[in-house]
């Protein structure tokens, strides 16, 4: 039978970065609970929810549940934000299939492989 030993024990580090306590006290419960109907009501497109995606992280934010971090670090932009219909705008990258699908990039990759 193995023991646990003292010497193999090692000291408590802080979680990795992207980690972040739960909300075990529902604190922010009806930022996030407007963030998923945004997402409900747009066909999930995140980016037609950028502010209750916002106001969700700054509400964890200012209750400690999450370090502060400027949002440009957390990969939002300033300024205005797309909308659902902006976002689904076809790229000039985009290659029309004729089939009524696009492929996203498609033209951008073939003209670098000549």
């Amino acid at each position: 039978m193995s023991t646990p030993s003292s010497s193999g024990s090692r000291a408590p580090s802080a979680p990795e970065r992207g980690t972040f306590p739960l909300d075990h006290f529902h604190e922010c419960d009806e930022t996030k609970k407007s963030y998923f109907e945004c997402l409900e009501r747009n066909a999930y497109d995140a980016s037609a929810c950028v502010e209750a995606s916002k106001a969700y992280l700054e509400c964890r934010m200012s209750r400690e549940l999450m370090t502060k971090e400027d949002f440009g670090k957390l990969g939002f932009r300033e300024g205005k934000t797309r909308t659902a219909a902006e976002t689904k705008t076809a790229s000039d990258d985009d290659v029309d299939l004729g089939d009524g699908h696009r492929v996203a990039g498609l033209r951008g990759a073939s003209a670098r492989k000549t």
